[in-house]
């Protein structure tokens, strides 16, 4: 059994009265205890949201999430808010996570206010051994602000209040896109570490290809609410089926000079949100197009566990092998 599995959710908002944004179609997803599974697109694709359902931060329209077997929509909030302890995130934005009138220290005892019975004495203690754990180890950080702290220290903070009640899950929303990448690479290392001691599940949420390359054991490709693509990490890396992944792949620059940069461009608009999708959602940006497109397209197997939605896989592959030819994808 999965730890977190969500099964057809679909989320719709409603603008006005006569007005609703399609911002996640009917996604399936499953993460395992210990395993960290990406879910990657541009700004707009619905990652965030499907990050917040799988919370229960929000209700979804349609489906259902499960977290260790139970249906998160039939608890109810005593219920659910003993799962809570089990089910954290790490934001963003770090700064405008922490509340800065708020010490170090009380930022990251809060959630045991909340999740545990442990007197004032034992929080203390479990405080100043997790900012250890996170690397800001010291009794006069915990007596800090946020506003004193580096952008890689407030995010250590987040790290540290969202561990601090033993969870099983992760939700980590961009957490290392407004960090510069020396402070991001240490990020990302102290997340892989954290997961092996604690044996964390993530639902990593990025648009940050190379950081889902280091990271991620699963990736989920989402665009405009709808998954196109999804596989075992090295699968999708080495043979991106959909053209969206690939057009995803193609804009990442390489550190080695050398290498020869890809050359995919989109072309047309992409659909609005406030219209339910029929066919292909890439459809009216594919390069390889066909009349297929505009009927059913589902996701459906092309081997083992990797999945893709395209009707056109040939001319999807013949796309591939003239992009990434003779570049270090390939």
């Amino acid at each position: 059994m999965s730890l977190l599995e969500l099964v057809g959710v679909s989320k719709e908002f409603e603008i006005g009265k006569a007005r609703r944004v399609y911002a996640v179609n009917n996604v399936d997803l499953h993460v395992d205890r210990g395993r960290t599974v990406a879910v990657i697109g541009e700004s707009g694709s619905g990652k965030s949201t499907l990050g917040r359902i799988a919370l229960r931060l929000l209700e979804p329209t349609s489906g259902s999430v499960l977290f260790e077997g139970r249906d998160l929509g039939t608890l109810d909030r005593v219920e659910l808010r003993r799962l809570r302890s089990r089910m954290q995130v790490v934001f963003q934005e770090p700064f405008e996570s922490l509340n800065p009138r708020m010490a170090v220290g009380d930022i990251v005892a809060e959630p045991l206010l909340v999740h545990s019975t442990l007197t004032k004495a034992a929080r203390k203690a479990k405080v100043l051994e997790v900012l250890e754990h996170v690397g800001l180890g010291g009794d006069e950080l915990a007596r800090r602000y946020p506003g004193e702290l580096s952008g890689g220290q407030q995010q250590r903070v987040g790290i540290a209040r969202a561990i601090v009640t033993e969870p099983s899950l992760l939700v980590l929303d961009e957490p290392t896109s407004s960090l510069d990448v020396s402070i991001r690479a240490q990020i990302l290392t102290l997340l892989q570490r954290l997961q092996g001691e604690l044996d964390l599940a993530y639902l990593f949420i990025s648009h940050d290809i190379q950081t889902v390359r280091y990271l991620s054991n699963a990736i989920i490709v989402m665009y405009q609410g709808t998954v196109v693509e999804s596989g075992p990490s090295e699968t999708v890396f080495a043979s991106p089926r959909h053209p969206y992944s690939q057009a995803l792949l193609a804009s990442a620059l390489t550190p080695d000079p050398a290498d020869q940069v890809p050359s995919l461009q989109l072309q047309g608009d992409p659909p609005t949100p406030t219209t339910r999708p029929q066919g292909c959602v890439f459809r009216g940006r594919c390069p390889v197009r066909i009349a297929e497109c505009d009927g059913d397209v589902p996701l459906v197997s092309v081997g083992g566990q990797h999945s893709v939605a395209c009707v056109n896989l040939a001319g999807a592959d013949r796309l591939a092998r003239d992009t990434f030819a003779g570049s270090a994808t390939s």
